[in-house]
């Protein structure tokens, strides 16, 4: 997230008011001023908006956790693994249920679980226990972040 971007939007926007008042010295003074004392600010609410959109990110990526870390002056969005997943245990697995399935789905869900490595039952289980995490993970957001 380049706050430089957001920068020069305002100051095409501003530039453009500027042609309206034409060539005067005093209005385009006042402008660069304005622009000068506004670099801060723009600062200030690009690390605002990245601390948002790292929440809102966080809140729909169970299994993650997503942070604002400065690099190069700049908000970047970082996304890593959370510590705290507990782990699935599939060797202790005691419940039965029985799931009729389409010849299709069963394909494919086969092929996923080749993929991984996995079981077709560990597989089945792992994923069965990641969408239950997610339901209980906490408030949900929809949209785009654009910069």
């Amino acid at each position: 997230m380049d706050p430089t971007v957001v920068a020069a939007e305002i100051e095409g926007a501003l530039e453009a008011q500027l042609r309206l008042a034409g060539d005067d010295p005093a209005v385009t003074g006042a402008a660069e001023a304005l622009m000068i004392a506004l670099e801060p600010a723009i600062d200030r609410a690009a690390g605002r908006l990245a601390a948002q959109a790292a929440e809102e990110a966080d809140s729909q990526l169970p299994g993650h956790h997503v942070t604002v870390e400065l690099r190069r002056g700049l908000p970047i969005l970082v996304v890593r693994a959370a510590a705290d997943t507990e782990p699935i245990d599939t060797d202790e697995l005691e419940a039965r249920i029985t799931l009729r399935l389409s010849d299709h789905l069963k394909t494919i869900i086969e092929e996923a679980a080749g993929e991984t490595g996995d079981s077709m039952n560990t597989y089945v289980v792992k994923t069965l226990a990641s969408r239950a995490r997610e339901r209980t993970a906490g408030r949900r957001y929809t949209g785009r972040i654009e910069t």
